[in-house]
């Protein structure tokens, strides 16, 4: 119980401090209403964002500073305060950090840096350029001892569908940095939770704040959710929006480049009798596997070898699969598993071969079943938005 109290309460200081700083910085400002009572309190958006200049060197110090928020607020404040930077490095990076949010072509013409390459991976990863994997492999070697090396090449195989490889170039990193947002984020990916003293560092920490928010909301229980949903409503970003869409059990905007979204919205026209966009769910599937899941429920009565085949697929994606046996409910069998969460109970199943494949598949004519895996989301979350806007597959 005491346990339960102090994430609760970390969550609810997690959730002012991010109201507070959201203000601070500019972003979120209530105006009192007037005396006339049809006026309500509006939100208005300032086009600036306060950034400590001197810290950042990376996207991921952008994420950290201000998560979630556009680009084009990032790059005028970097641009407003480049004048106080007087180290020519410093500022050259900052320079292609601008080039980069501006989608313009990164200066690599100076001397080269870990900063300045690694802007060049991504720009390579965010235009499709086919020498993406061959550079990455080089940035690797040319910076084996520099950190941001492992960060970046981890977005590049996350965006492939590389999941295993990503998860390692994690491990690294955070091997090496001690950093408690990695961490964070390697442990929900593998166990569907996180210790929370891990969280509770996080949150001392005083970055990432919106990514923690939605990190506890997806791996918490819903009257936690409940908690941080209103404050993840005021933030209109992809991954914020997806959450808040979740948690509603309906999407208002759906934001075409999220694929939890597409899985969201894809699942939602299910249980309305619908058919889904097969198509669109296949291509998504490359960098979501949840949408396996989707198209598994779809073709379980229509098509079972084309079912099996879905669940194949899924289980080379993600590796071990867990399950645990519940009763059918008014939802599609495994819809569950998109528009929930359970957590992994004692006497869990696996699915580790093609018979056990088989066997499961045909239990879900009169069961539905809680599914276990790692899911990539987690990983995927500490890119941000930038990161499926600028790496979808499909068109939008």
């Amino acid at each position: 119980m005491q346990e339960y109290d102090e994430r609760i309460l970390n969550l609810l200081r997690l959730k002012d401090e991010l109201e507070k700083d959201l203000k601070k910085k500019g972003l979120l400002r209530e105006r009192r209403p007037e005396e006339r009572k049809h006026l309500q309190p509006r939100i208005e958006i300032e086009l600036e964002i306060d950034l400590p200049i001197e810290e950042i060197w990376s996207i991921h110090d952008l994420n950290h500073f201000a998560y979630g928020v556009p680009d084009e607020i990032i790059q005028k404040s970097l641009q407003k305060k480049l004048h106080l930077v007087k180290d020519e490095t410093h500022r050259n990076v900052l320079l292609n950090l601008i080039r980069f949010l501006r989608r313009e072509k990164i200066d690599s013409s100076r001397i080269g840096s870990i900063y300045v390459e690694s802007l060049k991976i991504l720009s390579e990863l965010y235009t499709f350029n086919e020498s993406v994997i061959k550079d990455t492999i080089q940035l690797l070697k040319n910076y084996p001892g520099q950190t941001l090396a492992y960060l970046t090449a981890a977005e590049v195989f996350l965006a492939f569908g590389r999941f295993n490889e990503a998860c390692k170039l994690f491990q690294v990193y955070s091997e090496l940095t001690n950093d408690p947002y990695t961490l964070l984020l390697l442990e929900a990916y593998r166990d569907g939770r996180f210790n929370p003293s891990t969280f509770a560092n996080c949150v001392s920490k005083d970055g990432y704040k919106s990514m923690l928010l939605i990190v506890s909301a997806l791996v918490e229980s819903e009257d936690k959710l409940a908690k941080v949903a209103p404050a993840l409503e005021k933030r209109g970003f992809a991954c914020a929006q997806y959450v808040f869409a979740k948690y509603r059990g309906t999407i208002g905007k759906i934001y075409p480049y999220c694929p939890r979204m597409i899985v969201l919205n894809e699942s939602l026209r299910l249980i309305q009798g619908e058919t889904v966009n097969e198509p669109l769910l296949e291509e998504v599937a490359v960098k979501d596997p949840l949408a396996r899941l989707v198209l598994v429920s779809f073709n379980l009565n229509r098509n079972f070898v084309r079912a099996f085949e879905h669940m194949k697929c899924f289980m080379t994606n993600v590796g071990e699969v867990l399950y645990t046996e519940t009763e059918l409910s008014d939802k599609p069998p495994l819809i569950r598993n998109v528009l929930g969460s359970h957590r992994i109970s004692k006497n869990f199943r696996i699915i580790s071969n093609e018979e056990d494949l088989e066997r499961f598949l045909k239990m879900l004519s009169n069961q539905d079943a809680w599914i276990f895996f790692k899911d990539p989301e987690y990983l995927r979350l500490y890119f941000g938005e930038r990161h499926c806007k600028n790496t979808c597959l499909w068109e939008v």
